[in-house]
């Protein structure tokens, strides 16, 4: 039986201010930090995560959904991916960055076919 989806709300849970790529750019809020420490576990456990973040501050940049999103949908394949992940897209910056986020694993995806 599918678990019921865990609504993880960005900003209080992680942070309002999202770094860089990686934990040495931006210790404690990369891309990569997130990936290895939210979206690793959420798939581990194959549980579905929405992602709220409308109380970023700033948006999340290119890089750090390159290195979480873009690198999780490589390891685990578009299939899984689209089954764990998703965004509250009921808000403009919930859309814009879901958007993002899908051209950011596109780009990895094919990054990784080649």
């Amino acid at each position: 039986m599918q678990k019921e989806a865990t609504i993880y709300d960005f900003a209080k849970e992680f942070t309002p201010n999202p770094g860089l790529r990686f934990e040495s750019m931006t210790p404690g809020v990369s891309g990569e930090k997130f990936r290895e420490d939210v979206l690793r576990k959420f798939f581990k456990d194959e549980q579905k995560i929405i992602i709220d973040v409308r109380g970023v501050e700033s948006n999340l940049g290119s890089s750090f959904l390159s290195e979480s999103f873009g690198n999780i949908a490589v390891e685990y394949g578009i299939e899984k991916f689209n089954e764990i992940i998703d965004f509250d897209q009921t808000t403009p910056k919930g859309e814009v960055t879901y958007k993002e986020m899908m051209l950011r694993v596109k780009e990895a995806l094919k990054r990784a076919s080649k």
